[in-house]
């Protein structure tokens, strides 16, 4: 890993990342590290690890930006399908936004990396997302962090849903949780409705971050650093608002069915299910030893 210093500035980091997205980080790894505790000025880290295409997350008390050496991407208009999500969505309606503080209470309380409670979404690094809205247009650019719902249509109740953040035509998902004991498949019928979403509002990439089997099965491929670089570098500039939908627009069935039903002989092997394998989360794992530094 290599560290931030606090000393550097924004200016001389906005000239650096881009050659260490080039040209990859000194240990060949995938973390940058900085304090996480520094205000404003941690909002607009976060802000300038986004507009480079980093993933900003937590960890040990640090802020974390990860780059991934492959990344798994999709065009939200070739979001996959199945039969079973089509038949579980006629309970649920999708919203944005609507519910930032319940959405990052239950990630806190149903996801986690290695235990239950051991959850990268701390308050603190959601107190950073929350200041990139804050900063002014020189860092703040084309970014904005918001949360991503699905309900139960009868009940009202909150079944599923992420954080993610836009940054410019590409929204990026970085963690999620589905209520899967109680409503099965939510999970899935959140990412559909909102691949379909994505699509209808004209974003043109969606980061789906590391490898897990249930976004190939959504319709996620793999793509190296440099290919996601220059992903971010074309689209980054053409800002696209992520709103909720309206009235009816948020009908999971309505949205759905603007997308391909894929047959199973098309998808592929099927998922691996894991406890945690319908969340659109990423896993963190810290190397022991002391990061380099970053200038």
């Amino acid at each position: 890993m290599a560290r931030i210093p606090s000393s550097l500035s924004l200016e001389d980091l906005d000239q650096i990342l881009p050659q260490i997205v080039d040209q990859g980080l000194p240990d060949g790894g995938e973390f940058v590290v900085a304090n996480l505790n520094e205000g404003e000025r941690t909002a607009a880290l976060v802000a300038v690890l986004v507009w480079h295409g980093f993933l900003p997350m937590s960890g040990v008390g640090l802020l974390l930006g990860k780059l991934h050496i492959n990344r798994c991407v999709l065009e939200p208009q070739k979001t996959h399908l199945g039969k079973k999500v089509r038949k579980r969505a006629k309970a649920f309606r999708l919203t944005v936004n609507k519910a930032w503080p319940e959405v990052v209470r239950k990630i806190q309380e149903l996801t986690y990396t290695s235990a239950p409670g051991d959850c990268w979404l701390t308050d603190q690094v959601v107190k950073a997302y929350q200041g990139v809205e804050k900063l002014g247009p020189r860092w703040r650019r084309n970014i904005r962090f918001l949360s991503v719902e699905l309900w139960h249509a009868e009940t009202k109740e909150l079944v599923a849903g992420e954080i993610g953040y836009t940054c410019g035509s590409v929204y990026s998902s970085c963690t999620g949780f589905t209520s899967k004991d109680q409503y099965p498949g939510a999970g899935t019928v959140q990412l559909a409705a909102l691949g379909a979403w994505l699509a209808k509002q004209g974003f043109q990439l969606w980061d789906l971050g590391m490898e897990i089997d249930y976004k190939l099965e959504l319709g996620g491929r793999m793509v190296p650093r440099a290919e996601w670089a220059q992903k971010v570098r074309e689209l980054r500039t053409l800002a696209i608002p992520l709103e909720t939908p309206l009235g009816d627009e948020g009908s999971a069935p309505k949205l759905l069915a603007m997308l391909r039903e894929v047959p199973d002989d098309e998808r592929g092997d099927p998922p691996k299910t894991t406890a945690k394998a319908e969340l659109p989360a990423r896993d963190v794992k810290m190397p022991s030893e002391e990061p380099a530094m970053v200038g």
